[in-house]
């Protein structure tokens, strides 16, 4: 293996090797009830491993042809895509030199691992049924067959597409609930037979209407001449469909706008934008056409497109026509320009220009993606409130053409694409909504309340598909619920933020998530249910590849809330807080995510001691003994050595990035099973600490039944979201130390740049402590120098530190320096602490490092108040001796070298000697 292979990260199975990693319920093999292996899904790359991913790609192809069905079969390679991470090879299945429509094998390998992590197999094993290509008709007679039907209601009928093909007669398209506005339910139903389940040579029509205009895809039986079906080919939204920045309704959160507003109601909502243009034509006039789209008028609606003596396309009109046409070319082209800075190579190389009609016909109210036309169109309604005038109606339909550019191979369409478009046009629109008006309704404008056409049509829908009456739902709702799940997804990747910036980050991950899973998904078959569930499998695999499987437990979540499957029967978890009952993510401003309570430390083990006696400080330099407590939330024990613990270390601070700042203390193998509802403990695992007080401590339990994320990513993520969007891993960032009143502490932690460098602040939270405490900072004077300070002064500047000042009862904010990427500063606080504190009361200090508007990390330093002392042995580092209050030197010592402990042997263990005054029976001289 060459020196690049060695590196490169290998995926970790857990304590039983040859597990798939179950990331979600549905990995391992699936096989038909003829034993063919249909599919293969090991999104944890576990299993089937070559030197490269093209490697292993064809040896699976080749090792494991008898069962695939494949052995002795046309199988040809038709296409080779890579995406971020991933590799996608389908192969078309032929017979007789002619395509098997829908016969196609798709393996998706992960490059990084170099290895297979999904199969779908569609393969037909047995053509013995197909008809000889001798036996087909000529192609003139089969048009006929396929134009009768659009002799009435049509002004013209051509084939603009003919593709011979077999085809296996197992299902029919749906057909529509009611009349479509361009094409009958009477018309769509043409033709239908029931399926006889036999290979049928077929002639696969593109058929362009006018009169009204469609695109329509007309199957014939090439051997009979008989209509087999018709099903419309555009991908329809259900919409009544100068720039609006989204649109009105968001932008005021006021519901009464509409068709109905008068130009004047709307005026202020269209504002000047900025867009890109091709250059003036030979008479130097502009034209709304630029590298991705152009405005044309494709029904012939006599409104002629706009031009310009310059680069200047502003209406004052809203409702004017020329109004539209600026807004779905702003809108059509600022999408398409946004998906390519995401950079996902196979769609970037798969995008063509597209045409947009933004004054569609009158008389419908829906909108339009045209995929088979060339170029492909985009048909904006005008009724009501025209398509045109809704930036998510724009989105949806684009988002039609981002999946066909991205299934290339796909016999058909996909009968969850509209949850994906729904899902995509509202996590996009988000982004330009800092208010967060009005989130999840899909169209706020087009689907307003004077126009509403489906208040179902909303990324919130609480319906399940486990439902009882879920056969019941209509198609528009059940893609409603899978968006809704989607739009869940989008929230758990920081779309729940209040800052804008973080929430563009989460819809940049989560949309770069959706376009990596698109390739993924495989033929369509008539069961609702199951195109849903493999939808949401292959989004959880897309983010192993894309984010490392950071949000596998996030969208696990949303998609178990919608009912896509049931919990996990196994699930682990290290809680985060005393609050954190493992869901995912965890923390909060309330609910701390850096104060496990099942994570401690013991001093020491043998005969007495009790490892269930709580958590102690550590000693510096001698051996310690770490615990860790794993729970297990399922509803199925988790067995007996089929799970780990390791346990790792970092210096005490906050925005550590895993795992460059952590080092491994070890690992353990849980011996015992874990009951549902149960919890055992791990350890002890022996660790010899290096720096005074508690360093932050992290522990990971993970196991083929319960991945942790740690196991399918290597890739550097700031640490503190490791732990909120993975249950499996715990964190102890506390810091504590025992203070007599008047006392003085020193701290010392570190703030550390992430993966990239970052703008950012420190937040000193004190609230909890005394007014009259006083907290003295020392730091880098590059940290201080740039920054905005709230509620801290400056009372010492230097070139290289400075010195700052705050008091008990505020929070004080170091706002705006800029920290390089694996950067490290240190900083010393000192505490004077409160003469007012009550007797063993806790008091913390919250220190909050924010990168890029987001937390980075947090650590409490805590202080514990002695008060009541006659029970309480004092050290002094000063002199090393240990002193109790009654000593004679009592009053010579200041309270800030009196360092509290409980027992005698406390002190002893670190170093200090009794004193020959107050303690002679510790002192050793």
């Amino acid at each position: 293996m060459g020196r690049n292979e060695e590196r490169r990260h290998r995926n970790d199975p857990g304590p039983q090797p040859g597990l798939p990693l179950r990331l979600v319920p549905g990995v391992g093999e699936h096989r038909d009830t003829g034993g063919v292996l249909r599919r293969y899904f090991d999104p944890g790359a576990t299993l089937f491993r070559a030197p490269t991913a093209r490697r292993a790609v064809h040896t699976f192809v080749r090792e494991r042809a008898a069962e695939l069905g494949t052995d002795g079969t046309d199988l040809r390679e038709v296409s080779r895509d890579e995406a971020p991470g991933t590799l996608d090879v389908r192969y078309q299945q032929f017979h007789q030199d002619v395509p098997i429509l829908g016969a196609t094998l798709q393996l998706v390998a992960d490059t990084g691992q170099a290895a297979v992590v999904q199969v779908e197999n569609t393969t037909d094993a047995d053509v013995s049924d197909a008809p000889d290509v001798s036996e087909a008709q000529a192609p003139d007679l089969v048009e006929k067959s396929a134009l009768a039907p659009f002799r009435e209601g049509y002004e013209a009928a051509t084939v603009v597409r003919d593709d011979l093909v077999y085809l296996r007669d197992t299902s029919r398209p749906p057909l529509p609930e009611a009349d479509r506005p361009t094409a009958s339910a009477a018309l769509l139903k043409r033709g239908r037979r029931r399926p006889d389940g036999r290979l049928h040579l077929v002639h696969d029509l593109i058929v362009e209407t006018t009169g009204p205009f469609e695109h329509f895809r007309v199957v014939v039986d090439a051997v009979a001449g008989k209509l087999l079906w018709i099903e419309i080919a555009g991908h329809y939204v259900t919409a009544t469909l100068k720039a609006y920045v989204p649109d009105p309704v968001t932008e005021s959160d006021n519901g009464t706008l509409s068709s109905r507003s008068t130009d004047a109601d709307l005026a202020g909502f269209a504002h000047e934008v900025q867009t890109q243009i091709a250059p003036p034509d030979a008479h130097g006039r502009f034209h709304l056409d630029g590298d991705w789209c152009r405005c044309v008028d494709g029904d012939d609606s006599g409104f002629v497109q706009p031009d310009s003596d310059s680069a200047s396309f502003i209406f004052d009109h809203p409702k004017d026509n020329a109004f539209l046409s600026a807004n779905a070319y702003y809108w059509t082209d600022s999408f398409a320009r946004y998906l390519r800075d995401l950079g996902n190579p196979m769609l970037n190389a798969s995008m063509v220009k597209v045409d947009i009609d933004p004054q569609g016909p009158a008389s419908t109210d829906q909108s339009e993606w045209i995929g088979t036309a060339n170029p492909p169109r985009m048909r904006l309604a005008m009724k009501l409130v025209p398509g045109a005038a809704d930036l998510g109606v724009i989105v949806h339909e684009y988002t039609h053409g981002v999946i066909q550019w991205l299934r290339p191979g796909a016999t058909g369409p996909l009968e969850y694409a509209h949850s994906i478009c729904d899902a995509m046009a509202g996590i996009y629109r988000d982004r330009f909504n800092p208010a967060g008006n009005r989130r999840t309704e899909t169209f706020p404008f087009d689907n307003n309340l004077q126009d509403e056409w489906s208040p179902g049509r909303r990324l919130d829908l609480t319906q399940r598909f486990d439902d009882a009456d879920f056969d019941d739902y209509s198609a528009e709702q059940r893609n409603s619920m899978l968006a809704s799940a989607l739009w869940q997804c989008y929230l758990g990747m920081g779309g729940k933020a209040k800052e804008g910036v973080v929430r563009k980050k989460a819809a940049d991950k989560m949309i770069t998530t959706l376009l990596t899973m698109i390739p993924l998904l495989g033929a369509d078959t008539p069961q609702s249910r199951k195109n849903a569930v493999r939808l949401g499998e292959s989004l959880i695999a897309a983010d192993v590849t894309v984010n490392g499987g950071l949000h596998r437990n996030v969208l696990n979540d949303a998609f178990v809330r919608q009912g896509l499957w049931p919990r996990p029967d196994v699930d682990v978890f290290i809680a985060d807080s005393d609050k954190d009952t493992g869901l995912v993510p965890s923390g909060g401003d309330l609910d701390p995510f850096w104060t496990s309570p099942d994570i401690w430390v013991r001093n020491q083990i043998g005969p007495g001691e009790d490892p269930e006696a709580g958590a102690q400080d550590p000693i510096v330099n001698q051996t310690n003994y770490l615990y860790v407590r794993v729970h297990n939330r399922g509803t199925v024990e988790a067995g007996a050595e089929r799970f780990t613990v390791e346990t790792f270390r970092c210096d005490p601070g906050t925005g550590m990035t895993w795992p460059t700042s952590f080092k491994s203390i070890s690992k353990e193998t849980i011996h015992s099973p874990i009951p549902p509802g149960g919890a055992v403990r791990v350890g002890p695992f022996p660790w010899v600490p290096t720096i005074e007080g508690h360093e932050c401590l992290i522990a990971i339990a993970h196991g083929a039944d319960d991945p942790s994320v740690t196991a399918t990513s290597a890739t550097p993520v700031p640490h503190d979201r490791l732990v909120r969007y993975d249950n499996n891993v715990g964190q102890r960032n506390v810091y504590p130390k025992k203070s007599v009143l008047g006392g003085q502490s020193d701290f010392t932690l570190f703030l550390r740049g992430g993966p990239t460098a970052t703008d950012g602040s420190w937040e000193l939270d004190a609230t909890s402590m005394p007014p009259d405490t006083r907290i003295t900072i020392r730091t880098l004077s590059r940290i201080v120098k740039p920054s905005l300070l709230t509620d801290v002064e400056v009372t010492e500047s230097g070139e290289v530190r400075s010195t700052l000042q705050m008091s008990g009862g505020r929070k004080a904010l170091v706002d705006g320096f800029r920290l390089d990427a694996d950067d490290e500063v240190s900083a010393v606080l000192t505490v004077d602490f409160s003469h007012e504190a009550e007797h063993l009361k806790s008091y913390d200090l919250i220190a909050t490092q924010i990168q890029d508007f987001e937390v980075a990390g947090r650590i409490t330093l805590e202080i514990v108040a002695i008060k009541d002392l006659h029970e309480w042995f004092f050290a002094n580092p000063k002199t090393g001796e240990v002193h109790i209050e009654t000593c004679p030197l009592w009053n010579r010592i200041g309270a800030a070298h009196k360092q509290p402990y409980a027992r005698i042997q406390e002190a002893q263990v670190r170093g200090f000697n009794g004193c020959a005054f107050c303690l002679p029976q510790f002192n050793t001289g």
